[in-house]
C-alpha cells in the first residue's frame, strides 16, 4: 500500500527507515512473557505444596481422633 515507511516523528523519511523499535523491545518483551510463565508456575507450585501439607494436616487430625477407647468394665 505505502512504498516506503512512514516515520514517526518529524525526521526525513529516509533517515530512520521508520524508527522500527520491535527489536528495541523484543528483549523486554521476552523478558515479560519468561517472568509471568516463571509466575504461574510458581503459583502452581505453591498451591500444590499447601494442598498437600493440608492434606496431610487433616490426616494426622482423624487419625489422633480414632484413636482405640479403652475397654469398658
Amino acid at each position: 500500500m505505502f512504498p516506503y515507511a512512514l516515520p514517526l516523528s518529524g525526521l526525513p523519511n529516509g533517515a530512520s527507515a521508520g524508527l522500527d523499535l520491535t527489536a528495541d523491545f523484543a528483549p523486554l518483551l521476552w523478558g515479560m512473557c519468561f517472568l509471568l510463565g516463571v509466575s504461574a508456575l510458581g503459583l502452581a507450585v505453591a498451591t500444590g505444596i499447601h494442598d498437600t501439607w493440608w492434606a496431610q494436616r487433616k490426616a494426622k487430625k482423624a487419625a489422633a481422633r480414632l484413636a482405640p477407647l479403652p475397654e469398658a468394665a
